[in-house]
């Protein structure tokens, strides 16, 4: 495979330190998942600190990590 391809297998650039404005930035379709299948940031209730990295903001909606990184990197 040339270098600058990418794989069909998305593993996703998102880790548990990204920032939730870095990945909404590259996607911004993720604010949807985030609401429907998390109820985080659909409202001032579940809202979020954009500067959160992931991590954080699991740990506060009491969501396993591993799994919000699997939704945000569309991988499950």
């Amino acid at each position: 495979m040339n270098p600058t391809q990418k794989s069909n297998t998305k593993t996703g650039p998102f880790n548990p330190k990204t920032t939730m404005l870095e990945a909404l930035t590259a996607d911004p379709s993720l604010g949807m998942v985030l609401m429907r299948d998390f109820h985080i940031g659909g409202c001032s209730n579940c809202g979020f600190d954009p500067h959160a990295s992931i991590e954080e903001v699991a740990q506060q909606n009491g969501v396993p990590t591993e799994r919000l990184l699997a939704a945000l990197n569309r991988q499950g």
